[in-house]
């Protein structure tokens, strides 16, 4: 009976039980319960300090491939919160448990999913787990807007040229932010920028050819600046600005704080995800009033925001050129976009680096090339690839080559060593011999772990290999598809297409370098 001990250490708890000691209180639990088998365990312990309600868990990841290729017939846990914290998430788990014969068993809560009564506490168990997350989250969240509408600084990042103070009030002590006179020079040039007619990307280029950089000491990007031109905290409490955000669907405070005498704080501007933090709309928004002073005007803030909408609507694309959008990459990292711009009647389109286009040629010294110079490239590649599906390179192609059958063979010999020298050892556990006996034993036992190893890695090399022979069969496919239908398709459909076979296009110079 092959068994999976998939062990976690909380993130949240310094004394949470350590993985070794889930890994061992799983296997005498094992040995207990399937006493009468011959037990094999393969143990996932490489998610210390992952949070439970993440699914994107190495070890998780390696587990789950692993049933799903009938490697195993139990997965086993110290307790079920070290696996998953969410029923919905659990429930899809268990599915695929069941859907390839696996058992699941939670050594703390002693049950396995072979019985009714262990199918039933489990589903009521997670779901008690989940309740209790999610009335954490509802808690600690209840808190921290409380304390923003309070106009107290929840922590974090100080804004950009902003820092924070503690104040005592009653007895209890809060953060504050207060402009740092120091460093706020930053922010007020940034808005001089832009209320004069600057584009964003012109100010990026403005501070880089002026040496102007972030407090950190690196150069202002395009979104520090948007974040920083679009962050209220900046804004005068006037009434002018009460209006505008009481216009955009924000949460307000009553509107006689808003004397002009502060600045404000915002809360509620992005929402922390499972994988990353996501930008929220106005509407979302709660606006409270600090005890900073305001850096610009109302008018000035707002009549910025203003200025960066038309930007945006300047920034949206007129022509549908340039096919490999949001897939081309220059040499230097940097995504390249598509120039079109009409002179004398004659259309005109470039690929060019956008970094090259904001930093300069001292940061990149790629060329402006025409699109179609570049989208030929790409279709005569695909061309090449449909008389030869070889040329297709795969992102995660791996060269590395096992025998499997020599691996298999040699375990086989080890295992039947080890039996033999146990049969010795039975007879001759008085004799001087007995030590000889048990130290070829445990340097047996060291190369069954490396050829153990050696065959979960072959496995697995040799599982993806099939899939990428799978994957590349369907690219090209795709392949085959774009050019038979290519002046047919619109251009949203092409863009699609490629934006689904290809991993990458890098653009060196004039030549491509295509992963799929």
């Amino acid at each position: 009976m092959v068994i999976g001990i998939y062990p976690r250490k909380s993130v949240y708890r310094d004394n949470s039980d350590s993985v070794d000691v889930q890994v061992n209180m799983c296997k005498e639990y094992a040995g207990i319960i399937f006493r009468d088998q011959t037990l094999e365990f393969r143990v996932y312990d490489r998610d210390e300090g992952f949070s439970g309600k993440n699914t994107n868990r190495p070890s998780f990841q390696a587990l789950m491939q692993d049933v799903r290729d009938g490697l195993l017939d139990v997965v086993m846990v110290y307790k079920l919160d070290r696996i998953s914290r969410n029923v919905k998430e659990f429930s899809a788990m268990y599915d695929t448990f069941e859907e390839h014969g696996v058992s699941f068993v939670s050594v703390k809560e002693s049950f396995d999913t072979s019985t009714p009564i262990g199918r039933t506490v489990m589903y009521i168990l997670a779901a008690f787990a989940q309740l209790e997350r999610e009335n954490t989250s509802e808690r600690v969240g209840d808190n921290m807007l409380a304390l923003a509408e309070s106009g107290k600084w929840t922590g974090g990042n100080c804004p950009t040229g902003m820092t924070s103070v503690k104040k005592k009030i009653g007895a209890k002590e809060h953060s504050f932010l207060m402009v740092d006179e120091c460093e706020i020079w930053r922010v007020r040039l940034l808005y001089e920028l832009i209320l004069s007619g600057y584009s964003i990307t012109r100010i990026e280029r403005h501070c880089r050819d002026n040496g102007i950089r972030s407090q950190s000491g690196k150069y202002l990007a395009t979104s520090q600046i948007y974040n920083i031109l679009t962050n209220p905290v900046y804004c005068q409490n006037t009434p002018e600005a009460y209006d505008y955000f009481l216009e955009h669907g924000c949460r307000l405070p009553d509107q006689k704080l808003f004397d002009g005498e502060h600045g404000l704080i915002s809360y509620g501007k992005h929402k922390t995800g499972k994988e990353k933090s996501v930008s929220m709309g106005k509407e979302n928004w709660t606006i409270s009033v600090g005890i900073h002073n305001p850096v610009v005007s109302a008018e000035d803030w707002i009549n910025a925001q203003s200025r960066l909408k038309v930007n945006q609507q300047v920034r949206t694309r007129k022509y549908d050129v340039g096919i490999l959008k949001g897939v081309l990459k220059c040499n230097c990292g940097s995504k390249i976009i598509a120039r079109t711009y009409t002179k004398n009647n004659t259309q005109f389109s470039y690929y060019y680096c956008a970094a090259m286009a904001r930093k300069g040629r001292a940061y990149c010294n790629s060329e402006y090339v025409p699109v179609r110079v570049i989208d030929d490239l790409f279709l005569n590649e695909l061309r090449r690839i449909r008389v030869n599906p070889d040329f297709i390179h795969l992102q995660d192609d791996v060269n590395e080559t096992f025998n499997i059958s020599g691996i298999q063979s040699d375990l086989k010999m080890i295992n039947i060593s080890i039996d033999n020298l146990i049969r010795a050892l039975q007879g001759s556990t008085d004799s001087p011999a007995a030590k000889y006996i048990i130290g070829q034993m445990e340097t047996l036992d060291k190369q069954k772990a490396e050829l153990e190893a050696q065959l979960r890695r072959a496995e697995l090399i040799e599982r993806n290999r099939t899939k990428a022979e799978n994957s590349k069969q369907h690219i090209y496919e795709q392949i085959c598809y774009l050019l038979d239908n290519f002046d047919t398709l619109s251009y949203t459909g092409k863009n699609e297409l490629i934006r689904k076979v290809v991993k990458t296009c890098r653009l060196d110079g004039k030549t491509l370098h295509i992963t799929f």
